[in-house]
Formats: C-alpha cells, structure tokens, sequence
C-alpha cells in the first residue's frame, strides 16, 4: 500500500483532486491493498492533490 501512495504521491502532486484520486486507487489495486476504506482513499487523495501528505 505504501508504494502505490509514495509513486501517486510522486506522480499526482497538486493536481486535481478527482484526477490524483483515481489515480490512487489504480496504484491501490495494484499493490493488492483490498479493502480500501473510501474515507481513506479520500483523505489520501486530497492530502496529495493539496500536496500535504506527511
């Protein structure tokens, strides 16, 4: 789950939130990290696209 959020992070900073959050869930999927909690992916998206995640 960590490498889906640090390449999106990477990739999706500051942009648009709809457009980092699909792109988050898409990395999600692909390290395997099912469930995803929406509140979660949500609050990840919006930390990205503000660019203040950690």
């Amino acid at each position: 789950m960590e490498r889906g959020i640090d390449r999106t992070s990477a990739t999706h900073a500051g942009q648009p939130y709809a457009t980092v959050r699909e792109a988050l869930v898409l990395a999600l999927e692909e390290e395997g990290a099912r469930p995803m909690v929406p509140q979660v992916v949500d609050e990840l998206a919006r930390q990205i696209s503000e660019g203040t995640n950690r």
